[in-house]
């Protein structure tokens, strides 16, 4: 078969507000979609509510010139809760996610965490104590955990290795994913989303 014969790889951007969130989305999607194309990390140099400075928004659009992903995963934490859907938190990233969108030519899709990425780690929360050794129970909507990153911390303070944020990205690589879809709502909103944008959906 011939080099022109050959489809391009379809290419999958990563702007997240860390690169702990953006290696740990990358991680978790690579097992079940890595055959269906590739993951690029966008505007790795900035974090936090500094993706939303206009030097932020200048340099993701010039990256997406260069880059050319068919797809670009907006990663962002809401920091409270999904009851509180009508405050300014909730607004304020909406309003970033359609900024980011109108950068990359409509081409953008959102992972809103609620409460943050951790909740995710709850929701397979047996992996996590098996990786530290520890007995965390969670009961409920993981989606109702204020504040999931105190949580986790707090369930490792007795053991060897302390939960830390840079750790997300080795603990959601050994999450079932399927258990992740089943007890987490907005993850599994955003999967199916996401499955239907793939090539051949």
């Amino acid at each position: 078969m011939s080099k022109a014969a050959i489809a391009p790889r379809f290419r999958v951007g990563l702007l997240g507000e860390s690169p702990n969130d953006t290696v740990a989305v990358e991680k978790l999607l690579l097992p079940r979609y890595g055959a269906q194309g590739e993951f690029i990390t966008m505007v790795d140099n900035v974090t936090g509510d500094n993706l939303e400075t206009q030097g932020a928004f200048r340099q993701l659009r010039r990256e997406y010139q260069l880059e050319k992903p068919n797809l670009v995963l907006v990663i962002r934490d809401l920091d409270d809760l999904e009851k509180r859907r009508d405050r300014v938190k909730y607004r304020r990233r909406y309003k970033f996610f359609r900024k980011v969108d109108k950068q990359v030519e409509g081409k953008g899709l959102f992972l809103l965490n609620i409460y943050t990425i951790e909740a995710l780690i709850a929701a397979h929360i047996e992996k996590f104590n098996e990786h530290y050794g520890c007995h965390c129970v969670i009961e409920g909507d993981v989606m109702k955990i204020e504040k999931p990153i105190e949580l986790l911390r707090a369930a490792t303070a007795g053991c060897k290795t302390h939960y830390l944020e840079g750790h997300c990205g080795e603990l959601l690589a050994k999450m079932d994913y399927n258990r992740l879809l089943a007890n987490c709502r907005y993850f599994q909103k955003f999967d199916t989303d996401f499955a239907a944008r793939l090539p051949g959906a």
